[in-house]
């Protein structure tokens, strides 16, 4: 029931001054026409369950003078009123991301107007204004939140592979433990929408097993004939950080297709990359039962690599071959679309049943496969190019968590999936570093580095602290030293996971392996 009209209380008026600036926030971003100001206006009020604008001196005093960059303060101010005020289930953080998600909405044009205009910058300006465009326009609604990409640790190490990217993800809200308690109190899901990356997240209201997707907005792409959907991330781990998702919910499966979809994709966007994960548990993403790729304007420290081996099949005269300089085992096709389309195929299917005792490879266990790869594509130099990373996830007693994974004495950096962004040399970190080293780091410059042992949040970094520690103190480091010192420990440990990662070692005995496989191709 909407309330009745009468004069606000002081601190109630303030309410007015957020309205005033969101709607300001939505006139310097274009978002709205200001025909639009007074319908925007009463959709926020009726949002917000108030009678009517207030139109005292107070409300216009207190709006900002400046609009922000964001709109996530203001956002935040609305909430956290609304959450005062009773008008959200229960005052925790994923109910007034829902809430301020519905705020947003009210700004964010339907997807047919954002497709039109996509498309008609495209054809009228090309690709790269296109997504300039969209990247801008997804930013302003708030779907992407740059601002909390912008809190992330981001750095690079140098390593014997090149410069490796790393970044402790602070983007991604944790849980609330009171919602966790509130999901054990509700009904199951009704299945709707299926998973994160069905198209029919776009404009969904969201409920607090799933989040809100009211201002999502997909562009819809052929690929190879079939049917698929571009978006962005709503959290940012590169620049134009995106996802290609199938229009259909089925499970990641890669197959002589799945080349041929990542190079019609670069040919319409060639200023982007575009990448996919393995299709199988512990080397795979962690979203395998909907296919999708990731994509972005950024390069990634793979792409720098250089070649180790050169070589040529017969069957594809016009497609170079190369074994390339990085941790995990890697072919670089190079040449036209469809060759290299058809010469990736030829390393794919090749792999996928390809044995070897020797260097501990097994491509199936019974009815379970084990070979897999890992592809990134892009157009640079006039070329179509695709890396090829080989994959294996066999697990034994001792390593189940993969033979050709992170190994347990890494786990205190990152325990999660090797993915397409790993293994291409960006490490997305877990946002429990930031606390552990600079706790970790208080403790080596007070010389209390056996506390770190008896900490049960920092203990698992113990014998990894040990193991580095004594060379920087024979060269005599500083205090000031440290945090540089562990940021760099932890690219160099990111770097010796890449390594446990590849199916072919860097030692004589790997190399020959990896011979063995390209006399095979």
């Amino acid at each position: 029931m909407r309330r009745e009209l009468k004069q606000p209380a002081e601190k109630e008026k303030m309410i007015y001054a957020h309205i005033e600036n969101l709607i300001n926030y939505a006139l310097a971003n274009k978002l709205i026409d200001g025909r639009d100001s007074i319908w925007a206006r009463n959709a926020l009020l009726e949002i917000l369950n108030l009678p009517a604008p207030f139109a005292g001196k107070t409300a216009r005093g207190r709006a900002a003078a400046k609009t922000p960059q964001f709109p996530s303060e203001i956002l935040a101010d609305i909430s956290f009123w609304a959450a005062e005020n009773n008008l959200l289930s229960a005052a925790t953080a994923t109910y007034r991301e829902i809430f301020e998600t519905s705020l947003m909405a009210v700004f964010t044009r339907r997807p047919s107007e954002v497709q039109t205009q996509f498309f008609n910058i495209y054809k009228k300006s090309g690709p790269r204004k296109a997504t300039d465009w969209f990247y801008k326009y997804c930013r302003q609604v708030y779907y992407v939140k740059a601002d909390r990409a912008a809190k992330n640790i981001v750095w690079k190490t140098e390593t014997g592979f090149g410069p490796l990217q790393l970044a402790i993800n602070l983007a991604e809200p944790e849980k609330d433990p009171k919602e966790i308690a509130l999901q054990g109190k509700m009904p199951p899901a009704n299945g709707y929408p299926r998973c994160l990356l069905c198209a029919e997240n776009e404009g969904y209201a969201g409920r607090l097993s799933h989040p809100p997707s009211q201002n999502l907005r997909l562009l819809p792409l052929k690929l190879n004939g079939g049917d698929w959907y571009f978006q962005y991330s709503p959290y940012i781990h590169y620049n134009e950080h995106s996802i290609v998702l199938s229009a259909e919910h089925k499970p990641m499966k890669i197959s002589g297709e799945t080349f041929k979809i990542l190079l019609d994709f670069v040919q319409m966007f060639p200023h982007y990359f575009i990448g996919s994960d393995a299709d199988l548990p512990l080397v795979g993403g962690p979203v395998l039962n909907h296919e999708h790729y990731q994509a972005g304007r950024h390069v990634l420290p793979i792409e720098k690599a250089g070649s180790v081996k050169n070589f040529f099949i017969k069957k594809f005269p016009k497609i170079s071959f190369d074994i390339i300089r990085w941790p995990m085992s890697t072919l670089r096709l190079r040449g036209g679309k469809n060759g290299v389309a058809e010469a990736a195929v030829h390393v794919f299917e090749t792999w996928r049943k390809y044995g070897d005792a020797k260097a501990g490879i097994v491509p199936h266990s019974g009815d379970g496969r084990h070979n897999a790869v890992t592809l990134i594509a892009r157009f640079k130099n006039g070329k179509y190019e695709v890396d090829i990373i080989l994959r294996n996830n066999r697990a034994t007693a001792v390593r189940p968590c993969g033979i050709f994974n992170t190994s347990p004495l890494h786990h205190n950096i990152k325990r999660e999936n090797i993915g397409l962004l790993e293994a291409a040399g960006l490490a997305v970190l877990p946002g429990r570093l930031k606390n552990e080293i600079t706790q970790i780091a208080a403790l080596i410059q007070r010389g209390e580095v056996d506390k770190i042992k008896d900490l049960s949040s920092l203990a698992q970094h113990y014998k990894w602290v040990k193991a580095f520690l004594p060379a920087y103190e024979k060269a005599g480091y500083k205090q000031s030293d440290v945090p540089a010192i562990l940021a760099a420990e932890i690219g160099l440990a990111f770097s010796e996971i890449l390594y446990d990662c590849g199916v072919f070692k860097h030692d004589a005995a790997g190399k020959q392996a990896f011979l063995r496989f390209i006399n095979k191709l």
